[in-house]
């Protein structure tokens, strides 16, 4: 009898202090480390080129397309705002006046696809799956292939009740197949926000 209550106690003492361990492994592993919880986001802006080939819905019409997409826990919004450039630039965020605008595309969930993922750490993310551009009554099916890989300092202006992070990233990948413009300017984040 004494035999059995001495492994059982030495049993229970193995298993508390397994226990303690494992709540100490599963701390954060210091201040740099963005919290793990609540809302986590990437942005891509970026221009793709060329004429599109869509296979289903309207043509989408312009040889310039500023894409702009955010994921927010896999949540999708943004848009592909289509232009005809005969000559002139096309940035993420502005257009020469020799371009004419042709249509805005807004961007949104397609049934049940959840797209985009942000790292534990906050230093990369993907944004990949199936996604709707709407116009209208139009609509078309797109797929998003970004990956993105956040470079710079963590910006944090959270308040001690709720905490908001980000850090500038630069996407690479194509959208609905089209690459990223060669030699073009982009722009990514990535962050998170919530309460602490």
């Amino acid at each position: 009898m004494k035999r059995m209550l001495s492994t059982l106690v030495t049993a229970g003492l193995c298993s508390a202090g397994l226990v303690f361990a494992t709540t100490a492994q599963a701390a954060p592993t210091g201040a740099a480390a963005p919290p793990t919880t609540h809302h986590r986001y990437a942005v891509s802006e970026v221009v793709v080129a060329g004429a599109w080939t869509v296979e289903f819905g309207s043509p989408i019409r312009g040889n310039r397309h500023q894409v702009k997409l955010r994921t927010d826990n896999g949540t999708v919004s943004g848009f592909v705002r289509s232009w005809y450039c005969p000559q002139g630039t096309v940035t993420p965020r502005w257009v020469s006046s020799h371009c004419t605008h042709r249509q805005t595309i807004l961007l949104k969930n397609q049934g049940g696809h959840q797209v985009g993922w942000v790292s534990s750490t906050g230093l990369s993310a993907t944004q990949k799956d199936y996604l709707m551009g709407t116009s209208g009554s139009r609509s078309w099916p797109f797929d998003a292939n970004f990956t993105l890989y956040a470079h710079g300092p963590v910006t944090d202006d959270g308040d001690g009740t709720f905490y908001s992070f980000w850090r500038d990233a630069t996407p690479h990948g194509s959208f609905a197949g089209k690459p990223i413009m060669s030699g073009s300017r982009t722009y990514g984040s990535i962050g998170g926000y919530g309460p602490t």
